[in-house]
């Protein structure tokens, strides 16, 4: 199982990095192509992430977000995972439903000029997902966010990179969010 989920991963690297040659990407060493990726288990919440072995990586039990992985290009930020767990889940769909609620209006509070382009969450309210972008001085940042609630924990991940950037990014970002593991 783990062995067809590092080739899935593989494949779409190496269509991301076919698509970036022919249209000239910037950001083309996000992945360095030869599977070159780390395992950050966060024991204490369940999580396992894959990410690629050219980002940095912190770990923290003080701040806001326990994880965090920053891909650099010329010493600018060029793609940014945040992670945040905690270990109590809402366990009834209303009260999934409430805690998103807010967790939604948190964006607008915490990111000046905040714009959601789209919102959506399953039918049982076990998953719940956004894409909005924020302007920090004078450039535009898309942030994507996915609040899941999984083994009694909640999980906020969020994926964030320069506007001009996310389209270069977001298949990036897809294959880090399908190699999570719980």
């Amino acid at each position: 199982m783990q062995r067809a989920r590092t080739s899935t991963l593989l494949i779409g690297i190496a269509l991301f990095l076919a698509t970036a040659l022919i249209s000239g990407c910037q950001s083309i060493s996000v992945y360095d192509g030869k599977g070159n990726l780390r395992s950050v288990a966060l024991t204490d919440y369940g999580i396992v992430f894959e990410i690629p072995g050219a980002w940095d990586i912190s770990l923290s039990r003080d701040r806001y977000f326990q994880f965090v992985a920053v891909y650099r290009e010329d010493s600018r930020p060029l793609a940014v995972l945040e992670y945040r767990g905690l270990d109590t889940e809402p366990r009834d769909k209303r009260s999934r439903d409430l805690y998103a609620t807010g967790w939604y209006d948190a964006m607008r509070l915490n990111y000046p000029g905040w714009k959601y382009q789209d919102r959506s969450n399953d039918d049982a309210s076990e998953s719940f997902t956004f894409e909005g972008s924020y302007l920090e001085g004078t450039t535009r940042y898309i942030k994507i966010g996915k609040l899941r609630f999984k083994d009694r924990r909640i999980h906020a991940i969020y994926y964030t990179a320069p506007e001009e950037e996310m389209d270069h990014l977001r298949d990036i970002f897809e294959a880090i969010d399908e190699e999570i593991r719980y």
